[in-house]
């Protein structure tokens, strides 16, 4: 398996980005797939994130 960079927001914060947090739906299992696993810069979710929180490493946010 390749190693690919995922969304540093993943399943990180329920309040932030709920997907990866407590019950992951087929739709959750989708967007997974398709934008946290591969092509999270290209996720409204996560521009809207990394415009208004900052990441202070890789693994944490904090709220702005």
């Amino acid at each position: 398996m390749q190693n690919r960079p995922i969304c540093p927001y993943y399943g990180l914060n329920d309040d932030l980005c709920d997907v990866g947090c407590g019950y992951i739906s087929p739709h959750d299992v989708n967007m997974i797939i398709r934008y946290c696993s591969k092509q999270f810069t290209e996720c409204a979710k996560y521009l809207e994130l990394a415009d208004r929180v900052p990441l202070t490493s890789p693994l944490t946010a904090v709220p702005a």
